[in-house]
């Protein structure tokens, strides 16, 4: 019995030893697999940046450009209004210094109160 009994605290030792060696690869191979989700993510993480920058990059050179063309435009219309305004002058000589006159007069009047 006693021999059984040696027998059945070795045979628990060495499970228990192996248990413990299985705790410690299982240990070990969640470390990699951690290790490999992260390079992973830190992976797919850079990406996400480059495709962000990427994206406002071109936002921004979109804005840039239509600002650009409404910048023209409007340059464009203040040209052929000034144009028009002139050629109105030309045209209508009296009727514009009566405007202006008119214009000069409800200034004053507004600004006096």
């Amino acid at each position: 019995m006693a021999m059984s009994r040696t027998a059945e605290t070795a045979k628990a030792k060495a499970e228990d030893v192996l248990s413990e060696l299985e705790m410690r690869q299982r240990i070990d191979d969640l470390k990699d697999e951690i290790a490999s989700l992260s390079k992973t993510l830190s992976a797919l993480g850079g990406q996400k940046v480059d495709d962000y920058r990427d994206t406002v990059e071109k936002l921004a050179s979109d804005a840039m450009a239509a600002s650009l063309r409404a910048f023209d435009t409007a340059r464009t219309e203040a040209v052929s209004l000034e144009e028009g305004f002139e050629r109105q002058v030309r045209e209508h000589p009296l009727r514009a210094i009566g405007i202006a006159a008119g214009v000069g007069f409800l200034f004053a009047l507004m600004t006096r109160r």
